[in-house]
């Protein structure tokens, strides 16, 4: 299943837990677990933003800020 999220992430496009948890035919707790674990990994990290302006960002609207607080990004580690 570890494998599976990989490739799921790797596609590129944002996706949410929910998402996530239908492809993988899955909770939405367990994808959360498995993340946690990607990140420990060193295959994930956790988006912390940015100090910059949000105005030209691609995830203004996702980001932890004040649009979508408690809301995690995580990013492949290349």
């Amino acid at each position: 299943m570890l494998q599976k999220l990989l490739d799921e992430i790797r596609q590129g496009r944002v996706q949410e837990v929910s998402e996530l948890a239908a492809r993988l035919d899955t909770t939405p707790q367990m994808v959360e677990i498995l993340l946690e674990h990607l990140q420990r990994s060193g295959y994930l990290r956790l988006y912390s933003g940015c100090e910059s302006s949000c105005q030209g960002c691609a995830l203004k609207n996702s980001c932890t800020g004040t649009n979508n607080p408690g809301v995690k990004l995580w990013s492949l580690v290349e």
